[in-house]
């Protein structure tokens, strides 16, 4: 009974309790992250973008769960293909060693966990949560090095714990076995890069200005030691985790740093600007809501059908003087009056005009400088409708005086705009 009544976790409070980065568990769930080959013919049970959306925020829950199932498919063919070349084997003091090496990823010399933060107001899980992570390139060839070396603020690394078995796998046991048991894969974290420095402690690929350029000096040593970021909200279900149930210390046991591909690697900034727009209230204007979601009549949003178009639009030094003005609205008849609608006989910029409603509805551009391949009927229909000119109504004012000082002087237009360019 006391389930029953209890309050209900909200989508958004799942949302924000969920990690960013994908773990081992949801990475190889076949349920979750298929790994079949997909032919078309049938329907994968994976979230789904519609033709329509209740709200908003259902249109940006769909988007980020179906990115984060998406992202988590490419890190794990990304894994898949950089652990097993670093040959990974249970030495005689029963630890994990590597015989081999791998472009992406590196075995970890030193983990420790740097700072954790005490929660925000209202929050379960540390504010914040840093690390320090000590690696070796010295068997890279110098082509590979610049690569690591190249790491910088906001790149996302993954810290992996590997533990092959002691005896290779048989024939039957590999057949049955899946991909982590292979691999000797425990677990999988994701981590931002804060900053990185070489063996001498010396900040390395700084913008923020901490180093000045003329200071800049190439990394020293074959020692790499990079602070990150790691996720609060992993973090805190790993700290659960071990408290409740006894489990092991996930951030004990990290002994390879693996990299992705910069182009490749931005899904944590997506899913994050996702996650802090649900977070949001979002208001988006009612002219645009229903044909966001996908309801409605997609013309009404054109501003064309807009129930509230200007009226008077104020040009301000758009146009150098009357005969600009005129040159640009050759359809129309032009009248100029003064602000007390008097007619006005030496008009001179700046300009308000009154737009006709013709003139509004327009779809295509205002009269300029085209070339017309119509026959003869369309031009004797040109010709007939000059002879219909609409009025123009042209509004002259005084601006507001700017002083007496030249500094203030609003700089003005001095370029003739042709009546094509007006017209956009």
């Amino acid at each position: 009974m006391v389930s029953y009544f209890e309050k209900q976790q909200s989508q958004k409070e799942a949302i924000n309790a969920l990690p960013l980065y994908p773990n081992e568990q949801i990475m190889w769930d076949e349920s979750v992250v298929p790994s079949i080959n997909y032919s078309g013919e049938g329907c994968l049970a994976l979230p789904k973008l519609n033709l329509q959306f209740l709200t908003l925020h259902d249109y940006l829950l769909r988007n980020f769960n179906l990115f984060r199932l998406e992202s988590t498919y490419e890190i794990r063919e990304d894994i898949q293909e950089a652990i097993p070349h670093l040959l990974a084997y249970i030495n005689i003091d029963g630890e994990t060693a590597f015989r081999g090496w791998s472009r992406m990823g590196v075995p970890i010399k030193q983990f420790r966990i740097a700072e954790v933060k005490q929660p925000n107001i209202g929050e379960v899980k540390p504010a914040s949560v840093t690390a320090e992570v000590t690696y070796s390139i010295s068997s890279y060839r110098s082509h590979i090095r610049s690569e690591w070396d190249a790491l910088k603020e906001h790149d996302v690394l993954f810290l992996l714990t590997i533990r092959p078995s002691f005896e290779p796998l048989s024939t039957e046991e590999e057949n049955k076995a899946s991909v982590p048991q292979k691999l000797g894969l425990q677990y999988v974290r994701g981590c931002e890069v804060i900053e990185i420095r070489d063996e001498e402690g010396t900040l390395m690929n700084d913008f923020s200005g901490k180093i000045k350029r003329e200071d800049w000096k190439p990394p020293k040593g074959e020692l790499r030691t990079v602070t990150v970021a790691l996720d609060t909200a992993q973090y805190h279900m790993d700290v659960n985790n071990i408290a409740e149930k006894g489990g092991e210390d996930v951030y004990g046991t990290f002994n390879v740093l693996m990299r992705r591909k910069p182009k490749e690697n931005n899904f944590k900034a997506i899913l994050e600007s996702i996650r802090d727009l649900m977070n949001e209230y979002c208001i988006v204007p009612k002219w645009l809501e229903n044909i966001f979601l996908g309801y409605g009549d997609p013309s009404a949003a054109q501003w064309t059908n807009m129930p509230d178009l200007l009226e008077t639009v104020d040009f301000k030094d758009t146009f150098l003087d009357a005969d600009h003005l005129k040159g640009s609205f050759s359809d129309y008849e032009v009248t100029f009056v003064n602000s007390d609608g008097t007619e006005n006989l030496n008009p001179s910029p700046p300009f308000k005009i009154k737009l006709p409603r013709t003139l509004k509805g327009s779809n295509g551009a205002l009269p300029g400088s085209a070339v017309s391949t119509s026959g003869a009927a369309n031009d004797v229909n040109m010709v007939d409708a000059n002879h219909q000119k609409e009025t123009l109504i042209i509004e002259t004012y005084t601006p507001p005086d700017p002083g007496p000082y030249p500094q203030d002087q609003p700089k003005q237009n001095s370029v003739r705009f042709t009546p094509t360019q007006n017209s956009d």
